[in-house]
C-alpha cells in the first residue's frame, strides 16, 4: 500500500499529524514515568535529605559513602529506563490514539492507505475504496491525544512515589531560603577540605550579687604564650564559660590547675564548657594539640561584713534608746540586726535595724527601740550588732555593755503593779501568792485606778488568769497584762499611740530603703499621718491634765509645735519620695523621728517664722516643678503633632487654637506661642521667689540657673524651636530640683538649733547637744548622707546609686532628640526611682 498525495483525498491532515506527535510524546513520558521509578525516587530522596540538612549530622566520609550508594542506584535506575524504553513509532502512536479514543477496526491505520482497486479509475472497486476512505476521515475528526497517563500507582505497588513527594515537601518547608545552599552541600562532601580554623570565645561571669560586669577573655596568640600572663582578679564563685568552634573532630580540653575537664559537644564543630572558679590558678584550653587559650586568675574570697556603733546608745526622753551604726561590705550589705543578752542567761532579744540603701558597700543608719516592757529593763545587758552580706556571711560588732532603759512611773498604783510584775518574772512559783494578794487589794479600791474602766478590766483579767495559771504561758500573759495596766494608769492612751507611731515610722523607713512603689509610699505616709495625729491628740490631752495640776508658763504656747507644722514636714517627705529624691525623704523622716522621740509633755518645739517661710517656699517650688514638667509634656505633644517643627510667621495662629490665658489653653493643639506665655509667667513667679529669698538671705545658685533656662525656653518657643525649648525646659527642671534639695537642707539644719526641755530638765541639757537632746555634730565625724542626726548634708556627702540613676534618667528625658518610644520608656523607668 502507498500513501495518496492528491489534494482531494488527502489521508490525515496537518491537525491530525499534531495529534500523532502529542501521542508519541505521551508514550515517551509514560515510559519514563513507569520505568524511572527507581531513578527519580533516588533523586527525590537525596534532595529531601539535603534540604533537611541531614548531611550536617554525618562525617565527611559517611557523607561520601552514602553519596556513592546514591550514584550506583541512579546508574541502575538509568539502566532500567534504557532497557524498558520502546521508541514511539508512528504505527505505535496510531494504535495509542485508537486505544485512547476507543476506535475499533483500526481506522487510523487504514486511513491514507492505498489498494489495487484504487488504481482502476472509475471502476466500482475504486469508487468503493474512496468512499471508505472518506468515511474514515469523518470518523477520526474528534480524535484527541489527551494528557499522559502518569498515575501514582503505575509500576509502584508500595506507594514509594508518595513517600518521596512527602519528603520533598517537608524539606522545602524546613530549608526555606537555604534550599540551593543545602542541595549544593549535599553534592559536595567535604572529604578533602581543610578543617575550619579554630576560634575561641571565653568570658568570666561574676556572681550576680557582686554587681560586677562579665569579663571578656581574648583568644591567646603564639606571641602571648611567650609573654607574661595577665592575672585577672575575680570574685570567688565566678563562672568560667568558653566556646570553641572549628578544628578537627577531637573535642578541646580545659586544663584547670591539676585537673582536666572535657568540653561538651554541641554539634559537629561547636563545643562548650562552664565551670566555677573556686581558687586561683592557671586555665589552659587545648584544641588539636595546640593551646588556644591561657589565662591566670586570682580568685578573691568574699569577706564577711563589718559593723560598728558610731556612738554609744543614747536614751531618749521617752525611755527608748537610739542606735547609730555603720556597716561595710565588699559587695554590699543585705541586712542589719542586733541582739541583746545577759550574762548567765541564754535568752536573746532580737533587734530589727533599718538598712538604708540596701545592697550598698557602706550603710550608715539610725534606729529607735523601746524595750521598757522587757523584764531586763533597768538591768545591765550586752548589745551586739550584726550585718549580713549577699552571700549569707555574718559580721558581728564589738560587745557594748549598757543599762537597758526602764520607764519611771509616777502613779503610785502603776509603780505597785510594776513591782509585782518584776517579782512574778523573777520567781513565778514563789511570788504568785503574794502577787495575787496585792492585786486583790488594789481591786478593792477602784478609785486608785482613776475609775478607768479599761484599767479595771485589765486588772480583773490579770487576777483571774493568775489565779488559775498552771504553766509559764499563763504567767507570761499576766506579766503583759500588768504592764499594759500600768501604762494605762500612767499615760492613758498615750502609750498605745506612741507604739503605733513608732511602728508607722519604721514601716515607712523600711519602704524607703527597699525602693517601694509610689502607691505603697503614699499608703504608708497616710498611716504615719494618722498615727501622728493620734499621738499628738493623746499628748495634748496629757498636757491638759497636767495644766490642771500645776501652773504653766503662759508663754509656753509659743514654744509648742503645731500639728500642721509636722503635717507639712510629712508632706515634704511624701513629695520628695514620689519625686525620686528618696535620700532626701529618708533624711526628713529621720529628723521627724528625732522630733517625735524628744517631744516633752509640758513644752514642745515650733518652727520659727523664718522656717515657716522656708516651708512655704518649698511648697511653691514643688508647684513650679510640676508646672515646668507640664510645659515640657505639652511642648513634646506639640512637636509630635507637627505643630512645633516650623515657626509661625507674623504671630499667625492655626485655626482652632485658643489664645493664651483663655479657657482650654491647656488642652491639645496649643501653639508654641501660647506655651511661651505660660513659660514667661512661670519665670516671673520664680523671679518673685528669688526676690523674697534675697531679702532674707542668700539665693541658691540653682534658682538663678533655672531662671535663665526658663528665659531661653521662652525665646525658643516664641521662635518655634521646639527642640531647643525642651532642652532649656529640662535644664530648668533639674535646677529647680537641686535648689529644692538645697533649701530643704538649709531648713533642716536650722531646725537642729531648736528644741524643747522637759519640765524637770530645763537648763540641764548635755554638752554638745541641742534642746531636743540630739548631738549637734561637733563631736561626730561627717559620715555621709545616711547619718540621721546630721540633717541634710552637702559638700563631701556621696549620693546613692539610686540617686545617680534617677539623675541620669531625668537628664536623658530632658533631651528633645530622644524618640517617642525611648521617652516613654524613660518615664516608666523614672517612676521606678
Amino acid at each position: 500500500m502507498r500513501r495518496r498525495h492528491d489534494s482531494k483525498d488527502r489521508g490525515y491532515g496537518l491537525a491530525f499529524e499534531f495529534r500523532v506527535l502529542f501521542a508519541r510524546l505521551n508514550m515517551l513520558l509514560e515510559t519514563v514515568w513507569k520505568e524511572g521509578l527507581l531513578f527519580f525516587g533516588l533523586i527525590g530522596v537525596f534532595i529531601g535529605l539535603s534540604l533537611i540538612d541531614f548531611w550536617s549530622l554525618t562525617g565527611p566520609m559517611v557523607h561520601a559513602g552514602i553519596l556513592a550508594v546514591f550514584g550506583v542506584g541512579l546508574l541502575f535506575g538509568a539502566y532500567k529506563i534504557v532497557k524498558g524504553f520502546k521508541y514511539p513509532s508512528r504505527q505505535r502512536a496510531l494504535r495509542y490514539l485508537e486505544k485512547r479514543n476507543n476506535l475499533v477496526f483500526r481506522p487510523l491505520q487504514s486511513l491514507g492507505a492505498s489498494s489495487e482497486a484504487e488504481k482502476k479509475n472509475n471502476t466500482s472497486s475504486s469508487i468503493m475504496w474512496r468512499l471508505y476512505q472518506t468515511s474514515l476521515r469523518k470518523s477520526v475528526q474528534g480524535v484527541r491525544a489527551g494528557f499522559p497517563n502518569m498515575h501514582m500507582g503505575i509500576g509502584d505497588s508500595y506507594g514509594l512515589r508518595a513517600v518521596v513527594i512527602l519528603v520533598l515537601a517537608i524539606g522545602f518547608v524546613v530549608a526555606g531560603p537555604f534550599t540551593g545552599e543545602r542541595v549544593v552541600a549535599g553534592l559536595t562532601p567535604k572529604v578533602w577540605t581543610p578543617p575550619t580554623p579554630v576560634s575561641l570565645t571565653a568570658w568570666i561571669t561574676p556572681p550576680e550579687y557582686t554587681g560586677q560586669a562579665p569579663v571578656l577573655l581574648k583568644m591567646t596568640s603564639p606571641e602571648d604564650l611567650q609573654a607574661d600572663h595577665k592575672s585577672y582578679v575575680v570574685p570567688s564563685g565566678s563562672t568560667f564559660i568558653a566556646r570553641v568552634f572549628g578544628g578537627n573532630e577531637e573535642p578541646p580540653v580545659l586544663q584547670k590547675s591539676k585537673t582536666t575537664v572535657d568540653f561538651e559537644r554541641l554539634d559537629a564543630q561547636n563545643y562548650e564548657i562552664e565551670t566555677e572558679l573556686t581558687g586561683s590558678g592557671l586555665l589552659e584550653i587545648t584544641k588539636d594539640e595546640e593551646i588556644v587559650g591561657k589565662w591566670q586568675f586570682t580568685v578573691v574570697e568574699d569577706e564577711a561584713p563589718e559593723i560598728e556603733l558610731l556612738i554609744p546608745p543614747e536614751v531618749t526622753s521617752r525611755a527608748a534608746f537610739r542606735l547609730q551604726y555603720r556597716a561595710l561590705d565588699d559587695y554590699g550589705v543585705a541586712g542589719i540586726g542586733g541582739e541583746i543578752t545577759r550574762k548567765g542567761n541564754e535568752e536573746k532579744i532580737k533587734l530589727a535595724l533599718p538598712t538604708p540603701g540596701r545592697g550598698s558597700n557602706q550603710i550608715v543608719g539610725k534606729s529607735y527601740h523601746d524595750l521598757t516592757s522587757h523584764p531586763w529593763a533597768g538591768l545591765e545587758v550586752e548589745l551586739r550588732l550584726f550585718a549580713e552580706d549577699q552571700l549569707g556571711q555574718v559580721g558581728m560588732s564589738d560587745v557594748t555593755t549598757m543599762i537597758m532603759p526602764e520607764r519611771l512611773f509616777t502613779h503610785p498604783v502603776a509603780r505597785a503593779l510594776v513591782e509585782q510584775r518584776r517579782n512574778l518574772v523573777s520567781d513565778p512559783e514563789a511570788n504568785k501568792p503574794s502577787t495575787l494578794i496585792a492585786l486583790e487589794a488594789i481591786a478593792l479600791i477602784p478609785e486608785s485606778l482613776n475609775d478607768d474602766f479599761t484599767a479595771i478590766m485589765l486588772l480583773s483579767t490579770a487576777r483571774s488568769t493568775l489565779r488559775y495559771a498552771e504553766d509559764q504561758a499563763a504567767i507570761d500573759e499576766v506579766v503583759e497584762l500588768l504592764w499594759d495596766t500600768a501604762l494605762r494608769l500612767e499615760n492613758g492612751d498615750l502609750s498605745m499611740a506612741e507604739a503605733a507611731l513608732r511602728a508607722a515610722e519604721q514601716a515607712l523607713m523600711e519602704a524607703l530603703n527597699s525602693n517601694a512603689s509610689d502607691s505603697e509610699i503614699r499608703k504608708l505616709v497616710e498611716e504615719l499621718r494618722a498615727a501622728m495625729d493620734n499621738f499628738l491628740q493623746a499628748l495634748a490631752q496629757q498636757q491638759t491634765e497636767m495644766a490642771e495640776q500645776e501652773t504653766i508658763d503662759p508663754d509656753s504656747q509659743n514654744q509648742m509645735i503645731e500639728s500642721k507644722d509636722l503635717q507639712e514636714l510629712l508632706d515634704k517627705i511624701d513629695q520628695f519620695a514620689r519625686g525620686g529624691a528618696r535620700d532626701t525623704a529618708r533624711e526628713l523622716l529621720s529628723e521627724l523621728q528625732d522630733i517625735m522621740e524628744n517631744l516633752q509633755s509640758a513644752q514642745a518645739m515650733r518652727p520659727t517664722a523664718e522656717q515657716q517661710a522656708m516651708q512655704e517656699m518649698l511648697g511653691e517650688l514643688g508647684d513650679m516643678m510640676q508646672r515646668q514638667q507640664g510645659l515640657m509634656d505639652e511642648t513634646l505633644k506639640n512637636m509630635e503633632q507637627g505643630q512645633g517643627g516650623q515657626p509661625q510667621q507674623n504671630g499667625e495662629r492655626q485655626q482652632g487654637q485658643p489664645q493664651p490665658g483663655q479657657p482650654g489653653q491647656s488642652g491639645e493643639g496649643r501653639s508654641l506661642e501660647g506655651l511661651a506665655q505660660d513659660q514667661e509667667a512661670l519665670r516671673k513667679m520664680l523671679g518673685e521667689m528669688m526676690a523674697r529669698l534675697g531679702m532674707e538671705g542668700e539665693i541658691p545658685d540653682g534658682l538663678g540657673r533655672a531662671e535663665r533656662s526658663m528665659n531661653e525656653a521662652r525665646e525658643a518657643l516664641e521662635q518655634g524651636q521646639g527642640e531647643n525649648a525642651m532642652r532649656a525646659q529640662g535644664e530648668a527642671l533639674e535646677n529647680l530640683r537641686q535648689s529644692g534639695e538645697a533649701m530643704a537642707q538649709q531648713m533642716m539644719e536650722s531646725m537642729q538649733g531648736q528644741g524643747t526641755q522637759s519640765a524637770g530638765q530645763r537648763g540641764q541639757q548635755g554638752q554638745n547637744r541641742d534642746p531636743l537632746g540630739r548631738r549637734d555634730g561637733r563631736d561626730q565625724d561627717n559620715q555621709g548622707s545616711n547619718r540621721g542626726d546630721g540633717g541634710l548634708r552637702s559638700g563631701g556627702s556621696d549620693f546613692s546609686k539610686a540617686r545617680s540613676f534617677r539623675d541620669e534618667v531625668q537628664r536623658r528625658l530632658s533631651d528633645p532628640n530622644r524618640s517617642v518610644l525611648e521617652r516613654d520608656y524613660l518615664k516608666r523607668l523614672l517612676d521606678f526611682f
